[in-house]
């Protein structure tokens, strides 16, 4: 059981360090994450917001990862412009962006909390 288990996490690290290296846009996520989780742990008002802000951007990683995956096998199967790879991309890319709009609206709730207050 254990071996399975260090197996999987062995796939996961590979799956993240060729993410890293592959992909700018994972690396600007990723920053972008460190500097929202760090602002966090000092403005958000209560655990709360603050564990929102940190789980939000655990799952805009998680997307970015996603993303990257459908690119990558959407060039696998199809090298030629298609409409639905255009389409599997497109969504792919949407999700990111959708999860980036969760952590903002986390954020647009602290700044209010921290204007009333």
């Amino acid at each position: 059981m254990m071996h399975l288990l260090f197996a999987k996490l062995g796939y996961s690290v590979a799956g993240l360090l060729d993410t890293w290296r592959s992909e700018l846009s994972f690396r600007q996520w990723f920053f972008l994450v460190i500097i929202s989780n760090i602002s966090a742990l000092f403005l958000a008002p209560n655990i709360i917001l603050g564990t929102l802000v940190i789980a939000f951007g655990f799952l805009l990683l998680a997307a970015e990862l996603i993303n990257t995956a459908v690119e990558a096998i959407v060039d696998k199967t199809t090298p030629e412009l298609h409409k639905l790879a255009k389409k599997s991309k497109d969504a792919a890319s949407a999700m990111t962006l959708v999860t980036f709009l969760g952590l903002f609206s986390v954020w647009g709730g602290i700044c209010l909390s921290l204007i009333k207050n």
